[in-house]
């Protein structure tokens, strides 16, 4: 009962952030980049990939709901970006250039690790590290951006449904793990959330700060 009310309280939410910020970006995208709603879409189609294997090896009820969470998410994130880009409320900048450059040499150091140990690019632990780069990141960034610019592209209540979102799917992992203990796919995955928690904590408090 308690993990149903979980995913029907994510699913309300991811509405809720995707809803607010697809009204928002029709008129500003202040704070916001082009480059992290890119990211991010990455982010979430790795933690995708994760949970699909998870339930794979060893299906259950929460696996599949966290499943269909982040396929929410990537369509919400999806159309996001889509208006965005259409109606040009953001422009490329080089904080942008950054950002993508931090991510590829992050994902360039982890392929490297994982090739001195043995590791193939569909290892959890690997898809693991691709999300902190690709989704812990650019929201330092998007602080960053917040900071010097301000946050107007950012709905006050997409920040707070991003933080109970986020602490959702963790949740959704900890039960996960209590059925099936650990392995590595809902390791890789429960390393992504806590670093998206993280950076977005640091996001929360540049934008509360400007």
């Amino acid at each position: 009962m308690l993990v149903d009310s979980l995913f029907g309280v994510q699913i309300i939410c991811t509405f809720v952030f995707g809803g607010s910020q697809f009204l928002r970006m029709f008129t500003t995208s202040q704070g916001v980049s082009v480059s992290w709603y890119a990211c991010w879409q990455v982010f979430l189609v790795l933690n995708l990939v994760l949970a699909i294997r998870a339930h794979r090896n060893q299906p259950s009820r929460v696996t599949f709901q966290i499943i269909l969470s982040y396929v929410a998410w990537t369509t919400m994130v999806a159309l996001d970006l889509v208006v965005m880009v259409w109606k040009n409320t953001g422009i490329w900048n080089i904080r942008d250039t950054i950002t993508i450059a931090l991510a590829t040499i992050g994902t360039a150091t982890t392929l490297t690790v994982a090739k001195q140990k043995q590791l193939t690019i569909a290892d959890p632990m690997v898809k693991g590290y691709f999300a902190v780069f690709f989704k812990a990141v650019p929201q330092l960034v998007l602080a960053y951006n917040i900071m010097i610019g301000g946050g107007g592209g950012l709905a006050g209540i997409a920040i707070v449904t991003g933080h109970i979102t986020i602490l959702i799917r963790l949740g959704q992992l900890w039960f996960s793990i209590k059925e099936a203990g650990w392995d590595r796919n809902r390791t890789g995955s429960a390393l992504s959330e806590i670093a998206n928690e993280s950076s977005w904590i640091v996001a929360t408090i540049a934008w509360f700060v400007c």
